[in-house]
């Protein structure tokens, strides 16, 4: 198993592998030549969408800044518009679905450490001291609107037709069909179910 492999596997890993570092690498310039480039350059802001998702729809925006860690972890759906200031930390899979709305600032967290500190740091084959992470991924469901300043946790599960209100930490799975919001977020509000 590569060290990418095991990554996604959200076992230890070494971030130093070579594989990992090109990854980041290649991410860190995409992402750079992206929020540099003026509206004209669309064209080539859509190349860099290809390149630097494993996937993304039809009718994607992203507006600058935009970050993310590795790119190739995150699915994107179809009429998707993601606002200015969004940091996506995609060391885990980020899946979202179609008709999304992500307000500006809003941050997706696959990464995690240890709450025990002494698992936190570990000693390398070369004895070096490493930071460990790991990772659960998340998934947005589809027709959902996130407000402003949101913060997603690792391995949260977001359902269809739900709106996080602005400003919320979302630390647990949230169903279909409602409105949470605070921190952390909870039900305040059912909605009714979407007729297809």
């Amino acid at each position: 198993m590569t060290e990418h492999e095991k990554l996604l596997a959200g076992l230890d890993y070494d971030y130093t592998d070579p594989e990992i570092q090109s990854i980041l690498k290649k991410t860190r310039n995409l992402i750079n030549e992206y929020n540099s480039l003026s509206e004209e350059g669309s064209e080539r802001k859509n190349e860099i969408l290809n390149e630097l998702f494993i996937e993304h729809g039809n009718d994607v925006t992203v507006q600058k800044p935009f970050r993310a860690l590795y790119g190739v972890h995150t699915k994107i759906g179809n009429h998707v518009f993601i606002n200015g200031g969004c940091n996506f930390l995609d060391s885990g899979k980020i899946t979202i679905g179609d008709r999304v709305a992500i307000a500006p600032d809003v941050k997706l967290y696959t990464g995690y450490h240890s709450l025990n500190a002494r698992e936190r740091w570990k000693q390398g084959e070369d004895g070096t001291i490493r930071l460990i992470t790991r990772v659960a991924p998340i998934a947005i469901g589809n027709d959902v609107w996130i407000g402003g300043n949101v913060t997603i946790l690792p391995g949260v599960n977001i359902g269809n037709n739900v709106v996080i209100g602005a400003g919320a930490v979302v630390n647990k799975n949230v169903p279909d069909n409602c409105v949470v919001a605070g921190v952390p977020a909870r039900v305040i509000k059912k909605l009714p179910e979407l007729n297809n």
